[in-house]
């Protein structure tokens, strides 16, 4: 949009004149989908309002959710009044860091007063949360405005977004289609342009994951770099989800580090990253590929040719690797062990015992087995030595001659059904390849067993039918800042989706 050039007053009180007409410039679909970055300079022109972003996408979730399902509560009321605040703080200059920007959240992050239900008809009833927890907290102090809940997988025990208490998520770009898990509704819910940002957390894959299937970028923290649940757990962390790698920025710099009330003692002081994009000039760049675990649909292959080819062009020295993490247990046995052998084993298990025939199936099933399978010290013990192992093979492969980042698809495969059940459903076939039940894990979960590495997922292609799909970027050990350079850089020459025509069509 132009102004015209005999155009003298500011735009802000242009916007106050005219009843902020120019918001009228922009489509329903314009504002609903405009990345956070691009917001905040207009809210702070006064070009558009906090208020209108707010009400184009409540527009695109009463038009499509009733397809998408990615929503278990919506909050539109509270929002609102945040909303016209948020415009109030950008009139008398008072505006946060993210004033304005609405949140997506995932059920299990929550703000005061909500009910967090675990994707399970368990948890329907059970009480509201009485205060925010951390992640909420603090983007809600930034000035972010949470507007609703999004549907996960019962107890987040899957990589598909279905549940008997909420029923089945299915993704815009085209709904025969799973959206991800277990942040599969966030996922959507971004696609869908019912907010501008979302929450994720990620114990096996679950922001890359649905960040792969909607065409997202999105951030597993390396351990210790956010709050968590788990204190000591380093295989799991909350992250951002996004439309854009600035907005995945924005949103990691406000919860990243221990925070203003040191709550959680084993976070550390975390540097602030860049939304600046940087030259690759100088890098090397391990492409690791299937890494022994699964061979990739025909379409996944060509399309991390093509990222290569956009890393190549940003700078980086991009070299195949013929890598093998050689595991002697599946990630998802290791990752069992992991988080059943634990706290969180310790905590859920013993609650659900005899309800588990009121469960979905997959997560009846698979508590079931954890029930009667030894998850103890010498199983954890075993899975020590597993990641140690895991570590010394793609550290000898990879970093130690030299190599900046390692990058992997991050699924082998997007071409999964909506209500996939991958506990009691016939594997999935494609391009001649009989694919693990687990198979949208399989190239995620070995990076949560290595927690301490963070992996952004970035867009790197769609299926024939439509489906996006992403490619991992994994970093050394707490080296976020490399991740997000390789990220920003080669957000540069990613597919652009969520531009033009390339919008979801929801058919």
């Amino acid at each position: 949009m132009k102004f015209p050039s005999s155009l003298k007053l500011a735009p802000i009180a242009l916007a106050m004149v005219a009843g902020n007409a120019f918001a009228a410039e922009f489509t329903q679909q314009e504002l609903a989908y405009m990345p956070a970055n691009t917001q905040i300079e207009l809210f702070k022109s006064g070009m558009i309002t906090p208020v209108d972003v707010l009400k184009a996408q409540k527009a695109q979730f009463e038009a499509t959710n009733k397809t998408v399902n990615a929503v278990t509560y919506a909050h539109w009321d509270d929002a609102m009044k945040a909303a016209q605040e948020a415009t109030k703080r950008y009139e008398d200059g008072t505006y946060r860091e993210l004033e304005g920007i609405t949140l997506a959240v995932k059920d299990e992050h929550h703000d005061a007063g909500w009910r967090v239900t675990f994707g399970s008809k368990l948890h329907l009833e059970d009480e509201v949360m009485p205060e925010a927890d951390e992640l909420v907290a603090r983007m809600k102090d930034a000035g972010a405005i949470p507007v609703i809940q999004t549907t996960v997988p019962e107890l987040y025990f899957n990589w598909v977004t279905d549940t008997d208490a909420w029923g089945t998520s299915r993704n815009p770009w085209n709904p025969d289609y799973a959206v991800g898990g277990s942040s599969g509704g966030s996922g959507a819910a971004l696609a869908a342009g019912y907010a501008t940002i979302a929450s994720g957390s990620d114990m096996g894959g679950s922001i890359r994951i649905p960040s792969s299937f909607n065409g997202l970028y999105g951030l597993k923290p390396a351990a210790f770099t956010v709050p968590s649940p788990e204190l000591l757990g380093h295989y799991v962390g909350s992250g951002p989800i996004a439309r854009s790698f600035e907005d995945m920025v924005m949103f990691y710099n406000v919860i990243a580090g221990p925070g203003e009330h040191l709550s959680h003692p084993t976070v550390a002081e975390q540097k602030e990253q860049s939304k600046k994009l940087q030259s690759l000039e100088g890098m090397k760049i391990a492409y690791i590929g299937g890494m022994g675990i699964s061979p990739m649909a025909n379409y996944v292959a060509d399309g991390m040719q093509n990222a290569i080819e956009v890393l190549r062009k940003q700078g980086a020295t991009v070299d195949v690797i013929d890598f093998d993490f050689e595991m002697s247990m599946t990630p998802l046995e290791g990752i069992a062990h992991l988080a059943f052998g634990g706290a969180l084993g310790g905590a859920l298990l013993p609650g659900y015992e005899g309800a588990t025939d009121q469960m979905t199936s997959y997560t009846g099933k698979l508590l079931e087995k954890a029930m009667k399978t030894e998850h103890g010290a010498v199983q954890l013990a075993e899975m020590q030595a597993e990641v140690q192992k895991m570590w010394n093979n793609l550290a000898d492969a990879t970093f130690k001659k030299g190599y900046d980042v390692v990058i992997a698809p991050t699924m082998p495969t997007v071409s999964v059904p909506a209500d996939y059940n991958f506990v009691t459903d016939a594997p999935i076939q494609e391009d001649g390849h009989t694919y693990s039940t687990a198979v949208g894990m399989d190239y995620t979960l070995p990076f949560n067993l290595l927690g301490w590495l963070p992996v952004a997922s970035v867009p790197a292609g769609q299926s024939p039918e439509g489906v996006p799909f992403g490619m991992q970027i994994i970093g050394k050990p707490s080296d976020t800042d490399t991740v997000m350079k390789t990220a920003g850089a080669y957000s540069k020459g990613a597919p652009k989706l969520y531009k033009g025509d390339k919008l979801p069509k929801f058919k």
